[in-house]
């Protein structure tokens, strides 16, 4: 059940406020998931300057974040593999890699590279298949799916090269389905393996006077928060719920709703003995 308003509007938290922010708050979600035993990691960031498709590598903020969780990975001792989506972005990830990376970590092209029995970890940076390209699909597939080499013959051995983690960076990946529609598509199945890490969309719901946000750090749960953009009060987010699950719009739609009118009618946030309540 989702957290009640004011209950968590008093709640001590911390919502990512600028885009250096979000990816300190995402490379840490991540290696908390994977000290957590989890191999499967999906991490979704929905800023502009974090979409591949519209913003160049060199001029966007995916590649702070390559750079970032390489190291914090290579520093474990870990054998990483970054695999790109083309060619171009594998070209232009190889000259923006950190210089004491370049040496210590693989860059590969989806369909082309493996995830082969010298490497520890796989980040998918940015996997699409735009245009409904079903190679791409099943070149993720065989990453995922891939069987140990025939020498390794032990059963503990072959276990945990089959759980060797695997991270979804900003995945863009839609089945071939006949329910699919650009509105609500179908991912492929097995997205359903992969436990969402860190997932941001600061503008999930917008109105008048109020913009509401959408954060997930792991351990922490799904969090709605909100802020006014009423001049005197624009600029802060405060956490409004909580949820185990993470919400649908339908869900978030009334209790926004809900907490966008009562902004309004009590005149917008206040600091109050518990904490960050309403006005």
């Amino acid at each position: 059940a989702w957290t009640g308003f004011e209950e968590a509007a008093g709640q001590p938290a911390e919502f990512p406020e600028r885009t250096e922010d979000a990816l300190g708050q995402a490379g840490r979600a991540v290696l908390a998931a994977l000290d957590d035993g989890i191999y499967r990691v999906k991490v979704q960031l929905t800023l502009a300057e974090f979409d591949a498709k519209e913003v160049p590598m060199a001029k966007g903020s995916i590649m702070t974040f390559v750079n970032s969780v390489g190291g914090s990975l290579v520093e474990r001792g870990l054998r990483v593999n970054f695999i790109f989506n083309s060619v171009a972005d594998a070209s232009e990830a190889r000259n923006l890699v950190r210089e004491d990376l370049a040496d210590k970590v693989a860059i590969n092209v989806l369909g082309l590279g493996v995830f082969g029995e010298g490497d520890d970890i796989c980040v998918l940076v940015c996997p699409s298949n735009h245009g409904k390209d079903l190679r791409r699909i099943e070149d993720v597939e065989r990453l995922m799916y891939a069987g140990p080499p025939k020498t390794m013959t032990s059963r503990k051995q072959r276990k945990l090269f089959q759980q060797r983690p695997i991270i979804l960076l900003n995945p863009s990946l839609e089945a071939i389905h006949q329910h699919s529609t650009p509105a609500s598509k179908v991912q492929p199945m097995f997205m359903s393996d992969f436990t969402t890490a860190y997932f941001l969309d600061p503008l999930a719901m917008v109105s008048r006077s109020s913009q509401a946000a959408i954060l997930k750090s792991y351990p922490s749960q799904w969090q709605l928060w909100m802020r006014s953009t009423v001049a005197e009060e624009e600029g802060t987010y405060r956490l409004v719920w909580e949820k185990k699950t993470a919400p649908a719009i339908s869900d978030i739609s009334p209790i926004f709703n809900d907490a966008d009118d009562r902004l309004q009618r009590r005149g917008g946030w206040r600091k109050g003995p518990q904490g960050t309540t309403m006005g």
